[in-house]
Parts: structure tokens; C-alpha cells; sequence
């Protein structure tokens, strides 16, 4: 009876742990304003709005803007082409997934926290080196309209 009791409750807390465990897994969350309008915003949502379709490789979704700066989630399939931005300074945010990028001449492995800056006129590339789809929080200043992409010649 004591022997089964103490099974109950490793089980009852096995299960009471993994329930905390995912409930903390979920997100994480966006709170954003601007000007009067306020949102939470949760990854999930998200992503569910925003479905990286079947043989699309980048999806972007911007989140908000101000003028001077921009937030957006990107998924990123396969890898970007070797491209710099000349007016925009981006700083990036792991949040799924993992891989490299190649930032000027260096290589730099990334994982889930891994925050990077990308000055503009630096080229750059990420590659996934998973095989889900990475997401990242990208955020540019100043505000970025997705015009500022130039590609980059590798000699």
C-alpha cells in the first residue's frame, strides 16, 4: 500500500511538473504599443496566422512599427541569399531553431536565446541547420519596409 502510494505520487507529480513545464513553454508573449493602440500578442497566435506555406523558404510577419523602428517574426526554412541593408540596423532574436551566420567573414552558430546585431552595410546570410523551421524576433531601426534588401556578389 505505502509502495503504491509513493508510486501515485511521483506519477501526480511527474505529471503536475510537465503541466507547469508546458504551460511555461508556450509563448513567449509580444506587448507592444503604439501611440493609443496596445497589443499582446502571443508567438503561437502568431505563427498560426501566419503559416510558412509548404515550399516557401521566408515569411515575414511584421508585428508593429514606430518611426523609428520596426518589430517583425521571420521564419526562415532553408537559408537567406548573401544580402546587406544599407539604411537599417538589424538586431535579431532566436527564438525556434538553430544554425549559422555568416556575418562579414565571420561564422557564428546560433541557438535559441542567441541574441545578434547585424550593423547596416555588413553582409550577411543565415543558414538553418535544423530541420524545423528557425523563427526569430528581427528588429530594425530605423523602421524597415522590406526595400532596404540588397543582394551581395560573392567575388
Amino acid at each position: 500500500m505505502i509502495l503504491s502510494l509513493k508510486r501515485n505520487s511521483r506519477a501526480l507529480l511527474l505529471a503536475t511538473g510537465m503541466g507547469l513545464w508546458s504551460a511555461c513553454v508556450s509563448g513567449p508573449n509580444f506587448y507592444l504599443q503604439y501611440g493609443d493602440e496596445y497589443r499582446e500578442i502571443d508567438l503561437e497566435k502568431i505563427l498560426a496566422d501566419n503559416p510558412l506555406a509548404p515550399g516557401e523558404n521566408i515569411k515575414v510577419a511584421n508585428l508593429g512599427r514606430s518611426a523609428s523602428a520596426s518589430q517583425h517574426i521571420v521564419q526562415i526554412r532553408d537559408r537567406e541569399i548573401l544580402h546587406m541593408h544599407k539604411l537599417h540596423d538589424g538586431t535579431v532574436t532566436m527564438l525556434r531553431g538553430q544554425g549559422y551566420i555568416v556575418l562579414a567573414d565571420k561564422r557564428i552558430n546560433l541557438k535559441v536565446g542567441d541574441v545578434i546585431h547585424i550593423p547596416r552595410g555588413v553582409a550577411h546570410q543565415y543558414v538553418n541547420g535544423a530541420s524545423e523551421a528557425t523563427v526569430v524576433l528581427a528588429v530594425y531601426a530605423p523602421a524597415f519596409d522590406g526595400k532596404d534588401t540588397h543582394p551581395v556578389n560573392v567575388p
